[in-house]
């Protein structure tokens, strides 16, 4: 129902979104632009078009990479309402609980796993003096990202809320899980990497504790969802303890 050159302006614009956030509304601004080309193109009725921008005027928030999914779906309920195959107020019963839904998968998947991976992967890259390989790395990383924000938009879009049990399906909380291991034998991998070559003997005893304790930190986190606070309090107490000289390494 939305022409080309429409929903290719919205899924453009969800670049924009972070470029006006209030403290109280957040990402409100930005979604209300996201969605005003296509709210204009099914509503001509000035009515209607300011009913259904009145929709978008309260707090809205969530990952910055789930956006297009978001707007997508967003704009498949609106087109249904357009069409008259929806009442106004679905938009209403799904919003929010679709923000906050898709803003804990972006950050557990994107900002807790992907990105510390591409991290990790370039620091211990550039340690290597694989400069070239670093950029690369980054380039396929952008690129699949943006490709995700494009295919999720579009899915979003044309399956609507039906878009919600293919994501489960891609099973993103588990891959983050492995993921996660791979990142602590990342840490592992790095920390070799900045031991002097020169020192010696080399403490193999305490590297290889270092290294076991924190995979298996990653794996309690990880498979048995330890909270990672706890976690923390153990390390910095066991820190203190060893400054105090009452656990000698």
């Amino acid at each position: 129902m939305l022409p080309r050159p429409v929903v290719l302006n919205c899924l453009a614009r969800t670049c924009c979104i972070n470029a006006a956030n209030t403290a109280r509304s957040m990402q409100q601004p930005g979604l209300t632009f996201v969605l005003a080309p296509a709210l204009r193109f099914l509503y001509p009725d000035r009515g209607a078009r300011e009913r259904a921008f009145a929709r978008y005027g309260g707090h809205s928030n969530t990952h910055a990479f789930m956006i297009p999914l978001y707007a997508g779906i967003l704009l498949s309920l609106e087109t249904q309402i357009a069409r008259g195959s929806l009442p106004e107020s679905a938009v209403h019963s799904v919003r929010d609980t679709l923000a906050t839904t898709l803003s804990a998968l972006g950050d557990s998947f994107f900002s807790g796993t992907l990105r510390p991976l591409w991290a990790l992967s370039s620091v211990s890259l550039l340690l290597s003096g694989h400069i070239v390989l670093t950029a690369v790395l980054t380039a396929a990383l952008l690129l699949l990202v943006w490709l995700f924000r494009a295919v999720t938009f579009f899915a979003g879009l044309r399956h609507g809320m039906h878009v919600l049990l293919k994501l489960k399906r891609l099973d993103l909380i588990n891959w983050g899980d492995t993921l996660k291991m791979i990142n602590a034998a990342l840490v592992a991998l790095i920390l070799w990497q900045l031991t002097p070559t020169s020192a010696m003997p080399f403490p193999w005893l305490a590297y290889g504790l270092a290294t076991s304790a924190l995979l298996a930190a990653a794996w309690l986190v990880g498979r048995m969802h330890l909270p990672r606070i706890l976690l923390w309090a153990l390390t910095l107490g066991m820190l203190i303890l060893m400054d105090e000289g009452l656990i000698g390494m």
